[in-house]
């Protein structure tokens, strides 16, 4: 069933399966959680220092079978891959066989469809690879994009967003509606390459006209858990937002599996949508946030936009 909102404040905090607390109240509440570490580099003697690049919940740290590529410290919290001499993929290694031992024991199903797509952790100098249907365990912080296309209407200049219908075959919010392009940037881009790839694949839209219009305008962040069989997952996401008016002759299009269709709605027809409960949740924050900078929500429209302003543009926590 899907849920409605009465305020611009819900429709936001639905996206946040965490509250927003303040410094203190967010030390208490992470304070069962263990930091995922790495070393700082991995070319030098094994004196080096660690580095936390995640975060890890402590049913997960107790129902992983944990295998002797890492090392589990209670006392400290901490979960680290020991540097092995020699071993240049060691931690990619270490990384996968922990996933696929948590799979083939049942308490951890990845999905076939994530098998191949890979998110680089962050918080080192050296590519460092986790499948993504398993980083939420390690708690690492992805990203990805998020674009809003828009147009105006020749005839009475009014403006119109492009609102893609996504799969009801996919996975995740099958039926929803979204923003007009999105997606996770795969280990090897960064988040301009991340743009142009998912701009061509879900939209078809084309690459060289992007390059010269498009540029980023912003983030926003979340963060939330969820249970992964009898694992749970700390969910970190930066997305760069992107707002690209596409000239009228510019259609998006359906081009792969994950979107039905494309339809062209004006503001108010998006604003209704977006308290009907209609859009995905990342994809509703994106366009409230597109809303606020571009005049159509105010004060008079959201009493509580500082509220809202402050989940959006939410620094990350961990």
């Amino acid at each position: 069933m899907t849920e409605k909102f009465k305020t611009y404040a819900e429709v936001v905090q639905a996206c946040y399966g965490l509250p927003h607390p303040n410094e203190h109240e967010f030390a208490q509440m992470a304070a069962p959680f263990y930091r995922f570490r790495l070393r700082e580099n991995w070319d030098d003697d094994a004196s080096g220092n660690y580095v936390t690049v995640g975060w890890i919940l402590l049913s997960t740290v107790t129902n992983m079978p944990w295998t002797d590529k890492f090392k589990v410290e209670h006392h400290s919290q901490t979960v680290d891959i020991p540097y092995a001499a020699g071993e240049v993929d060691f931690e990619n290694q270490a990384i996968a066989e922990q996933l696929e031992l948590a799979r083939a024991q049942g308490i951890f199903a990845k999905s076939k469809k994530l098998e191949d797509e890979f998110y680089r952790v962050l918080g080192v100098d050296r590519i460092v690879r986790i499948a993504r249907g398993g980083s939420g365990l390690f708690g690492i912080q992805s990203f990805g994009i998020q674009m809003t296309g828009y147009t105006f209407d020749e005839r009475t200049g009014e403006m119109k967003i492009w609102v893609p219908k996504r799969s009801s075959t996919r996975m995740a919010h099958p039926g929803k509606m979204d923003n007009t392009v999105g997606g996770a940037a795969n280990a090897d881009e960064d988040h301009f390459q991340c743009m142009l790839r998912e701009a061509r694949e879900e939209a078809a839209l084309p690459e060289k006209w992007l390059q010269d219009h498009a540029h980023v305008v912003g983030t926003i962040s979340y963060l939330y858990m969820r249970d992964v069989g009898a694992l749970g997952a700390l969910n970190r996401s930066l997305q760069f937002v992107y707002d690209v008016e596409l000239p009228s002759y510019m259609v998006p299009q359906p081009a792969d599996d994950e979107v039905e269709e494309f339809l062209l709605w004006t503001v108010p027809e998006t604003l209704r949508a977006l308290k009907d409960g209609q859009f995905k949740p990342n994809s509703a924050a994106t366009l409230i946030d597109f809303f606020i900078r571009h005049g159509y929500i105010s004060t008079n429209d959201e009493p509580d936009l500082e509220t809202v302003v402050s989940y959006i543009n939410r620094r990350p926590c961990l």
